[in-house]
This record gives structure tokens, C-alpha cells and sequence, in this order.
């Protein structure tokens, strides 16, 4: 009797980096939490950019001296510093509150890659949105701001356009550092609790120390120094502010890869 043999099959490349962005790529897309995320982030963005652009009419003329339009129309970014922070963690910690985690590291036991699969299609996606989002709240605010007599600022002015751009890529870097806490943490509760310490409630301890560290903050960077185009020489410049948070959100994710790699899921 002829016994034929079997052996496993795994056709090449089925775990290779394209599948895996596919598959989380697949994932995010099809997430009831990243179209809520989106709704309430465009939502609450436009609501703060209008409130943020009406308090500016129909002041003295005083008032308008030093005044950057720019700034107040992306006043609604803060909201986005919150939900994008929320979005990433959860990126992440939602694998591990509905189980499907194991299900990802039995099929790629190799753990760095899924890692970075996952950083690689969140980054991309918020970035996109987060761009997307700046333009629109300055726009918005803008139209209300020249609606209604106040100043106002249009992309061709020095300094208005890099404001714009580099604040929709700070806001991605929040997003990518709440992932970064999500993987260290894996609870999304906690991750979150973590998320809003680090960059709304750390700048209210530095605040009363001597030299000014708050101003190192992320929140502060972004409030202070990238959205605005009259810059004040008391804080860091738009350039080095956006490299300390991609800095900032680089050893967060750094830190969630190496625990990520060495604990059970």
C-alpha cells in the first residue's frame, strides 16, 4: 500500500508586510470606533473653530493689535488632540479587549511587524484626516473671521500655510502617541487615563517650576508655537517644537515595541 505524505503548506509571502497592512488597513477600516471617532472629531472641531471665531468680531481696534488670525481659526485642533489620542490608543487596546490579539500573533508570531503594520496604516490614515481637518477649521474660521470684519488671513501670507500643514502633523503625532501608550498599557481605560495626564494634566505640574519647561509641552508646542504665525521668542519655534513631539511620540512607541515583543499577549 503506498502511503502518500502530507506536509503544511504556507505560500510564500502570506505573512509578508503587503498582507499585513492589508489586513489592518481592513481593520481600521471596518471599526464602528474609527467612524464615530471621525464624526465627533469633525464635529467638535468645527463647533470650537466657530466659537473660537465668533468671540473675535466686533472688537475695538486695539483689540486686533497682534492679533493672528491664523491661531484663533485653529483654535478647534484641541478637540482633535483629544479624539486623536483616543483613536490611536484604541488602535490598539481594542485587539486586546475582544480577544482577537491571539488570533493576529497565531497567524504572524513574529510580533515587531504587526507593530509596525499597525503604526504604519493609523499614522497614514490619521495624518490624512488630521490634515484634512486643519484646512477645514481654517477655512472655516477664516470665512467667519472676514464675514464679519476682523482680520483675517489667507494661505499665500508668510508663515500661514506652514502653520496650517505642520498643525495637522502634530496632531497625527498625538494620535501615534496614544498608540504608543496603548501597546505599553493594553487597557484602554488606562491608556487613555495615561494619555490625558501626559498632555493635559503634566503641563499643569511643570507650570509652577522655574524656566518656563511648560512650554516643552505638547498641547503648549502645538497652542504656542506651530499654529501661530506671529511668533513669540519666548517659546520653541515651529520646527523644533515638531520635532520634540515626533521625538516624544518615537520613545513612547519605542517603549510599547519592546514590551510588546517580550510580554504574552
Amino acid at each position: 500500500m503506498t502511503v502518500t505524505a502530507y506536509r503544511s503548506y504556507t505560500p510564500a509571502g502570506r505573512y509578508g508586510m503587503r498582507q499585513l497592512l492589508r489586513s489592518e488597513t481592513v481593520k481600521m477600516a471596518t471599526l464602528r470606533s474609527t467612524l464615530w471617532t471621525l464624526l465627533i472629531t469633525t464635529a467638535g472641531m468645527a463647533l470650537v473653530t466657530i466659537i473660537s471665531a465668533n468671540s473675535a468680531l466686533h472688537r475695538s481696534a486695539d483689540w486686533y493689535r497682534g492679533f493672528d488670525p491664523t491661531n484663533q481659526s485653529l483654535a478647534g485642533l484641541l478637540i482633535g488632540i483629544l479624539t486623536m489620542g483616543v483613536f490611536g490608543a484604541m488602535a490598539v487596546t481594542g485587539e486586546y479587549a475582544s480577544g482577537t490579539i491571539r488570533t493576529s500573533l497565531s497567524a504572524t508570531p513574529r510580533r515587531l511587524p504587526i507593530l509596525v503594520s499597525k503604526a504604519t496604516v493609523a499614522g497614514a490614515g490619521m495624518l490624512i484626516v488630521a490634515e484634512a481637518l486643519s484646512f477645514a477649521c481654517f477655512a472655516l474660521g477664516q470665512a467667519i473671521l472676514s464675514g464679519g470684519g476682523a482680520p483675517s488671513a489667507h494661505l499665500g501670507q508668510p508663515g500661514v500655510a506652514r502653520a496650517v500643514i505642520m498643525s495637522g502633523a502634530f496632531l497625527a503625532l498625538f494620535g501615534m502617541l496614544g498608540m504608543g501608550l496603548g501597546t505599553v498599557i493594553r487597557n484602554t481605560a488606562g491608556a487613555i487615563s495615561a494619555y490625558v495626564g501626559v498632555t493635559f494634566l503634566l503641563p499643569l505640574l511643570l507650570h509652577p517650576l522655574s524656566g518656563d519647561p511648560v512650554r516643552y509641552a505638547p498641547v503648549q508646542i502645538l497652542a504656542n508655537s506651530v499654529s501661530v504665525t506671529i511668533m513669540n521668542h519666548s517659546q520653541v519655534s515651529p520646527t523644533v517644537g515638531l520635532l520634540l513631539m515626533f521625538v516624544y511620540s518615537a520613545v513612547v512607541l519605542f517603549a510599547g515595541a519592546v514590551v510588546f515583543s517580550s510580554r504574552d499577549a
